[in-house]
Formats: C-alpha cells, sequence, structure tokens
C-alpha cells in the first residue's frame, strides 16, 4: 500500500464486481477453507472500511495486512487497479479449435504428405512411437502442416516431446500443436525454447511446491505463472528462493509465494539475485547500513522479536544471515 499527497494509506486494490455484500456465499471456495484468521478479519475490514488504517483496524501487522491482500488477490476475490475485474478461471472459455484438422480424403493426404516432404517424418514418427499409423493418423500429421503451416522438423520435434511425457496419441499431439500455435509458439526455435522452458520449470516447481507445503494440489494459473517466472524468466536458484520463503514466513507468519516474490522482485532490481552468496551479501549491507549488531545478545530468539512492520523495513533481512551465522558457530 501507498500514501497519497496528505498522508492517507491508499491500496491499488479494488473489490470484484459482485463479491461486495456476497462473503457468506464464498463459504465453499478452497480460498476461505485455507485462510487464516488474518486474512479473513483483513478482507472483512477491507470490505466494510476500504484500505486506509488496514492494519490497525484489523489488529495485524503491515506486513501480515499486505501478506493478506496478496492471498484475496491470488483467490480473485481482490483485483488490481480501476480496470475490469479478472475473469474467474472456472468461467473462461477453453481454447477453440477445429474439430478435424486432417484432410477430408485419402487422395487428400496423399497430396500433401508429398508436397510437404511428410514421409521422412511419418517413418520416424511411427518408428518413436512403436506402431504403423493408419489412415486417420497419417491425416494428423498432414494437417498439422497444412492447416497450422508447421515445418516437419516440428511436428517431429512434438510428436517426439508428446512421447517422452507419455502421451503417444496423435490426437493429443494435435491438441497440443493447436494450443501452441494459438500461444505464438510456431517456428522449431520457438518449440524448442519453449519445451526447455517448461522442462526447467517443471523441475524446479517441484521443489518449490514442498518448500510452500502446497501439497498435491493443482497449482492456481498465478501460482504456476509466478514459478515459472521465478525458475525461467528470472533464473533465481532455488536456494534464493528458500531464503525468501524465509524471511516471507519471518515477516507473515505464512508461506504467502505472493509475499515471497515481492521480496524476489527487490532482489532482482538490486541485481544480486544470481546466487545465495550474492543475497547474503545484500543482505548483510542493509544490517550494516541500519547500524545492526553482528549477532544477536546471547539468550535472544528470533521468535521474540516485533515481526517487522513492512517488508521495505529491511530488519528482517538480516536476521536470516544471523539465524545462519549462528548455525554455522
Amino acid at each position: 500500500m501507498k500514501q497519497d499527497k496528505n498522508g492517507k494509506t491508499e491500496s491499488p486494490l479494488r473489490v470484484v464486481d459482485g463479491i461486495r455484500g456476497a462473503v457468506p456465499r464464498l463459504a465453499g471456495k478452497i480460498a476461505l477453507r485455507e485462510a487464516s484468521a488474518d486474512d479473513l478479519r483483513v478482507l472483512l475490514v477491507f470490505l466494510e472500511r476500504g484500505s486506509e488504517h488496514l492494519s490497525r483496524d484489523a489488529g495485524v501487522s503491515e506486513a501480515r495486512a499486505e501478506a493478506a491482500l496478496d492471498y484475496w488477490r491470488e483467490a480473485g476475490i481482490l483485483s488490481e487497479g480501476e480496470g475490469e475485474p479478472n475473469e474467474p478461471e472456472s468461467e473462461k472459455r477453453p481454447l477453440r479449435r477445429p474439430d478435424e484438422l486432417a484432410p477430408a480424403t485419402g487422395e487428400e493426404t496423399a497430396e500433401i504428405v508429398r508436397r510437404r516432404n511428410l514421409s521422412g517424418v511419418i517413418d520416424e514418427a511411427q518408428r518413436l512411437l512403436g506402431k504403423v499409423f493408419n489412415t486417420t493418423e497419417i491425416g494428423i500429421v498432414a494437417g498439422l502442416a497444412e492447416q497450422l503451416a508447421l515445418e516437419p522438423e516440428y511436428i517431429l520435434t512434438l510428436i517426439s516431446w508428446c512421447h517422452n511425457r507419455g502421451k503417444d496419441s496423435l490426437r493429443y499431439a494435435e491438441r497440443t500443436a493447436f494450443s501452441l500455435v494459438s500461444e505464438g509458439v510456431e517456428t522449431l526455435p520457438q518449440l524448442e525454447e519453449y519445451i526447455t522452458r517448461r522442462e526447467a520449470a517443471e523441475s524446479g516447481i517441484g521443489q518449490i511446491r514442498r518448500m510452500f507445503g502446497l501439497g498435491e494440489r493443482a497449482l492456481t494459473k498465478s501460482e504456476e505463472k509466478r514459478f515459472t517466472g521465478w525458475l525461467v524468466d528470472s533464473g533465481f536458484p532455488i536456494g534464493v528462493i528458500g531464503i525468501a520463503y524465509d524471511l516471507t514466513v519471518e515477516a507473515t507468519g505464512k508461506a504467502s509465494s505472493a509475499y515471497a516474490d515481492k521480496i524476489l522482485k527487490k532482489w532482482k532490481d538490486a541485481g544480486c539475485s544470481s546466487s545465495v552468496a550474492e543475497v547474503e551479501r545484500f543482505i548483510e549491507r542493509e544490517r550494516a547500513g541500519r547500524g545492526l549488531p553482528e549477532k544477536r545478545p546471547a539468550g535472544r530468539s528470533p521468535k521474540h522479536d516485533e515481526i517487522p512492520k513492512t517488508y521495505d523495513s529491511g530488519d528482517f533481512f538480516a536476521r536470516a544471515v544471523e539465524r545462519s551465522y549462528q548455525k554455522k558457530d
């Protein structure tokens, strides 16, 4: 949250249309079942009074109020700015696609295979999948080349990738191809980049899932986008994400990935997010700049410290390093 020119605290968040006055009807939602008492207090105060004095009126720290707003934003209850609210994920329409990409007749299929030099692709795909394609399956390959204008190398790479993921159905490859083209993945280099990003993200996301205690539930769209951004777009090492997780829990009392995202963005903007050592040096500089002691006084436990009012205060960055030094000692 930020202050206006008169010093009043204001929030860029607004309530999604149809939510105000309907909180009781949300009781069956996962968001409410998983919300903490602080999350609920913050939401009710926000609905009734807005963002001014939110933390005070809800009886929580500013950091906890920020984390609660992040939680409800992820749940789709709050949205940023003054624009149209985001359409609920459950109501979004699936991508529309042709019922059939394959040619209508065998003669058309044969002509496309000849004209687009698909014989080698079909032979290699049959060898890869360990079967001889029937007329329909050959038609699917021809349709990918003719209707979606995909190069033979693209088609074979896609079939191979689907096979490596345990998906040998050409119908699955067809659906995947249509989705990728709809997203702008239309050339072989774009497909290779997409596959690299997906595989890197899937490997790291499992570790992040365990870190944040998400269990086996499906990730929300915002979580999947955020975690992929950490691992692929920003290239944060898992160790750096782990430090952000520790600081998030210390500041908010819960594992909020949205709050951790703010910490990681700060480190990235400061140019110190490529390694754990860089992050630790950054935290040390912040601690030194605030004149904090090198070590916590004997017998003092971190849990007895006051929770920082805001992540931007920087104090809790230092505590993570101090704890790590104590463990080493």
